[in-house]
């Protein structure tokens, strides 16, 4: 028997971001600009780093509106 080799994985999340380049590949750009416009749109997501919830943050005066991760913390902007 011969394991199977994966050449390459398949594009991430392609089917969320409308705007992926070509090849159905998605930029760490698309997918983080994803995650904060689903976290504004529908007040959480799921952090693509840990899986924990990440949420909109108050929007200051100073900084637009952003959101941060429950688990690891990670704050989008």
């Amino acid at each position: 028997m011969t394991p199977a080799v994966l050449d390459r994985p398949a594009p991430l999340f392609a089917d969320r971001v409308a705007g992926a380049v070509s090849g159905g590949r998605v930029t760490l750009e698309e997918r983080l600009n994803s995650v904060l416009h689903e976290a504004r749109t529908n007040g959480s997501t799921e952090c693509p780093l840990c899986h924990a919830r990440v949420r909109p943050t108050a929007a200051r005066a100073a900084a637009p509106a952003s959101a941060e991760c429950d688990g690891c913390g990670s704050r989008l902007s």
